[in-house]
């Protein structure tokens, strides 16, 4: 297993699809922190958005390195959920290093006007760690579902992104949908409570939504480990 994980991250890395989305990753953290004196939560909100997207990138594009010769032949080596969990073990990875980057950037520039306690940084992690999950599952369903033609899937995943952080607007205008959009990530719930600078609305509500964010995680992996099982059968 961490030889194939290996295996895949350098193959990752020689193909260069890392770079179009690694590269607009720095560029969103670059300008935004192109100034100093931001606040700290709303900042982390809006590089946990770039995460968001960019790990959908990212997903998708390590779910496409192989041919479907090649990947039928590591199916030999490897059993299918292996090779499934591998792929999102390499996503985590990368994942972990930009959420660290976005992290640490802003206090390395100073680019904070107020100083970052312990609870900016856990909330931080948080947050970042959830969308790149929520990313990850979003590009997995596009790459691994045959309900998606192939030349649909970016479509489909850049709609489902603008349909989650869109949530808002939709739902004050059709009510009804409140209850579809339980099978979409709660991205916009989550970022909510990081809009206003202020640690006071961290009650809750917020760590029931959390605590929500993590289950649908769980539930998400899940369904998908047994929808890519069925597709691959």
């Amino acid at each position: 297993m961490l030889g194939f994980i290996r295996y895949q991250f350098i193959s990752y890395i020689r193909s260069f699809k890392i770079i179009p989305p690694a590269a607009s990753f720095l560029i969103w953290v670059f300008v935004l922190y192109s100034y100093s004196g931001v606040e700290i939560l709303s900042s982390y909100a809006v590089t946990s958005i770039a995460i968001y997207t960019i790990m959908t990138w990212v997903s998708m594009s390590i779910f496409s390195i192989e041919e479907e010769t090649e990947k039928n032949i590591l199916f030999v080596h490897l059993s299918k959920k292996n090779y499934l969990w591998g792929k999102w073990l390499i996503c985590i990875l990368i994942a972990i290093m930009l959420m660290l980057f976005a992290i640490f950037y802003p206090l390395l520039m100073n680019s904070f006007k107020e100083t970052m306690q312990p609870i900016h940084f856990a909330l931080s992690v948080l947050i970042h760690f959830l969308l790149a999950i929520f990313g990850i599952i979003v590009g997995s369903l596009s790459s691994i579902s045959s309900f998606v033609p192939k030349k649909y899937t970016w479509l489909f995943a850049v709609f489902v992104i603008v349909l989650t952080l869109s949530y808002e607007g939709i739902v004050e205008k059709l009510p009804l949908l409140k209850w579809l959009f339980i099978v979409f990530p709660p991205v916009v719930n989550l970022i909510y409570f990081f809009e206003p600078d202020s640690l006071e609305q961290f009650g809750v509500e917020f760590w029931m939504i959390s605590a929500f964010a993590i289950m649908y995680t769980i539930i998400g992996f899940t369904v998908l480990t047994k929808l890519f099982l069925k597709e691959e059968s």
